[in-house]
Parts: structure tokens; C-alpha cells; sequence
């Protein structure tokens, strides 16, 4: 660990966050930041309005950014099994696209993860049992891109007209060598009510801890095919 890694660890523990071990990466390499940072909104391509963007779901359906879209808005949801921070996550955010897709709001994943197979990545959207979730397959990686993609600790908040209002963390409970009993900023949730009651995003941007994303397009040519069988 680093310099500058130690001092944010020792900053966390005399917040009063515990301490755990770092979970094994596997090969992957951990965002430099630890913990959530509020960032400037310009540095995190708020207000930014997405065009059009095709892609495949896991199953091979045809699909585009666009078409999936809720009235409210949309969700972009980093997803890779194979890093803690984004495994630990996936409960809550599966809980939250029931609650929200309910209110308007379409929960978009994408899958950044080239090296798992088909098969892994139907195991773990079927995990995630969010009916009304879109997972996306090939396509993730040009998602990712256009919208700047770091971390795989990463959620975007797209408003009813595909501008960019929130991105970053989904909270603060979880990272890499801490844990708290609960988070004390909900982040995504506050960006979610916010949009609701027309009120502005704040923070509008934040880094989020996970493992280091490389949002290159050219990825999406090693993401695995999509298979014949339904979720289940």
C-alpha cells in the first residue's frame, strides 16, 4: 500500500469506519481512492446529454439506451461479479431498482467484465432477480465510455432527457479495507429523490471505489456471445 493509500486508511479508521482485510482482486487493480470523494460536477461530465446507443442484452435481444429508458430517467449500473466492492453492492442495488423502477426510473447494468463467460454473467443477473432490470451484454463497453467510466463502483442517474444529473457512488458503507454498519450518505437514493421533486442533484458527482475500469470500446468484442437460454 502507499503513501498516500495509508493516510486516507488511517483517516477512515479515526472516522470510525472498521477496518477489514483488503479482499483479493484477483488480477484486478483497485481505484486509487478508498473511500467516496465528492468531485468537482464539470469533472464528472454532469449535464451531459447521451445520444442513442445500440446494444445487446445478455439473451441477444436487440435493444438502445434510448428505448430502455424509464419516464423518469435511467440508471447505468457498473456491474462486475468478480470485484468485492461491486459483488458486496448487489444486493442494494437490486433492492433499489424494484423500489424505484416502480416510480419511474428504467435500471440499466452493464457488464465490464471480459474475461467471464457467458454463462457466469446469466448467473449473475438470475442472482440479482430484478424483473424489470435490462443487462446489457455486448455494447457495455461503449456505454461505459461515453460515459467515462472509472470504477466498477460506479452508478449513473440519466434524467428524463438523457442528460447526466448524478454519478459515482451508490453510498458510503462499502470499500476496499473498510466496512461501516451503515452508510451515513445514500448517495444514488438522494440523486433518485431529488430528480423525483425536481430538486438539484448534491453532491452531482463523487469517485466511487472498486476496481479500475479501462472503458475501451474495442472490449466489447471480447464480452461472450450471448446464449439461447432464458434467466431463470
Amino acid at each position: 500500500m502507499n503513501t498516500s493509500r495509508i493516510l486516507i486508511f488511517a483517516v477512515l479508521l479515526a472516522a470510525g469506519w472498521n477496518a477489514q482485510a483488503l479482499e483479493p482482486l484477483k488480477d484486478k487493480e483497485a481505484t486509487r481512492w478508498l473511500g467516496v470523494e465528492v468531485v468537482k460536477p464539470e469533472d464528472g461530465l454532469i449535464g451531459k446529454q447521451l445520444g442513442d446507443m445500440p446494444f445487446h442484452d445478455l439473451q441477444g435481444r436487440p435493444f438502445s439506451l434510448h428505448k430502455v429508458a424509464g419516464k423518469k430517467g435511467t440508471v447505468v449500473v457498473v456491474r462486475d461479479p468478480q470485484c468485492p466492492v461491486s459483488r458486496r453492492y448487489g444486493p442494494r442495488i437490486a433492492s433499489m431498482g424494484r423500489e424505484f423502477s416502480r416510480k419511474g426510473f428504467s435500471f440499466v447494468f452493464i457488464y465490464l467484465n471480459e474475461s467471464l463467460d457467458q454463462e457466469a454473467l446469466l448467473q449473475d443477473a438470475a442472482r440479482l432477480n430484478l424483473p424489470n432490470g435490462v443487462m446489457v451484454g455486448k455494447g457495455s463497453f461503449f456505454i461505459a465510455h461515453a460515459l467515462g467510466v472509472k470504477s466498477t463502483g460506479d452508478v449513473f442517474v440519466l434524467d428524463d432527457e438523457h442528460r447526466l444529473i448524478y454519478r459515482g457512488a451508490i453510498d458510503d458503507q462499502y470499500g476496499f479495507g473498510y466496512t461501516q454498519e451503515a452508510p451515513t450518505h445514500n448517495y444514488l437514493r438522494n440523486a433518485l429523490d431529488a430528480e423525483l421533486k425536481g430538486w438539484p442533484v448534491e453532491p452531482a458527482a463523487t469517485h466511487a471505489p472498486g476496481c479500475y475500469i479501462d472503458a475501451d470500446p474495442e472490449k466489447d468484442d471480447m464480452l461472450p456471445e450471448p446464449g439461447d437460454g432464458a434467466l431463470s
